[in-house]
């Protein structure tokens, strides 16, 4: 029993020292990971692939490139491929060296024959047409491919402007947290003092104040860097923490 008890205590006094490490640890991760932007060009990348405007531009540039290579086939759909079979009586000329007599011969013999060609129809109005048909294509595709950037451009701004919120909340959120552990310290201290006599009921109420100003500080900072988290993920589809995982 006095074994599982002090295997009891050691673990709840182990356990607080793991949690502060780890914390520590993430903390240094997230500094690093902010110190040199080491994450922004994945969230920028993430959010321009899921952007439903970018999708939607670019889905739209794809059916006018479809359009646009259907054009360009038109022409096809002008020709025509013609054959025919005879059979019979052919006169024919027949030039042979083998034969004495180089005069025309004509021949009775029963023979069969095939007729294949190909003929081209295109009116020239119709060719005309294809031509601006084909500019006009290219040049919604050109409209479409600018489209396309310049709504990644917004969308790389809009990432960096949540970027940097999240960037300022959580030195925010870390600053308050110093400012909050100190005056829990102080406060712990006063009341001490208070009740030694040391200091007035006046003094005491304004640490106090102090206290509870740096803890309401401190939790304001820390909603605000949490839903910073989480505009960061809708926008980019991407969770923050998991991110960071992938910094070696």
């Amino acid at each position: 029993m006095k074994i599982s008890k002090y295997i009891l205590g050691l673990f709840l006094t182990v356990s607080p020292i793991l949690l502060r490490a780890q914390e520590k640890s993430l903390n240094l991760l997230i500094e690093n990971a902010f110190n040199g932007d080491l994450l922004l060009d994945a969230l920028i990348d993430s959010a321009q692939a899921i952007s439903p405007e970018v999708n939607r531009i670019r889905s739209s540039r794809d059916f006018v490139s479809s359009n646009e290579a259907i054009a360009r086939n038109s022409i096809f759909s002008s020709l025509s491929l013609r054959s025919s079979y005879m059979y019979g009586t052919n006169y024919a000329a027949v030039n042979s060296s083998q034969i004495e007599d180089q005069g025309s011969l004509i021949t009775n013999t029963q023979t069969g024959f095939y007729n294949i060609g190909v003929g081209l129809q295109l009116p020239l109005n119709q060719v005309i047409n294809r031509k601006h048909t084909i500019k006009a294509g290219i040049s919604q595709i050109k409209m479409a491919e600018s489209e396309i950037e310049k709504t990644k451009l917004l969308v790389k701004q809009q990432v960096i402007e949540y970027y940097m919120e999240l960037k300022l909340y959580y030195k925010l959120m870390q600053n308050s947290s110093l400012n909050k552990n100190s005056a829990e310290i102080n406060y712990t201290m006063a009341e001490k003092e208070f009740l030694n006599g040391q200091l007035t009921l006046d003094q005491i109420s304004r640490i106090q104040e102090i206290s509870i100003k740096a803890q309401s500080d401190y939790e304001t900072n820390l909603n605000r860097f949490q839903q910073s988290l989480l505009q960061l993920k809708a926008l980019t589809g991407v969770d923050f923490y998991e991110l960071l995982n992938t910094i070696k």
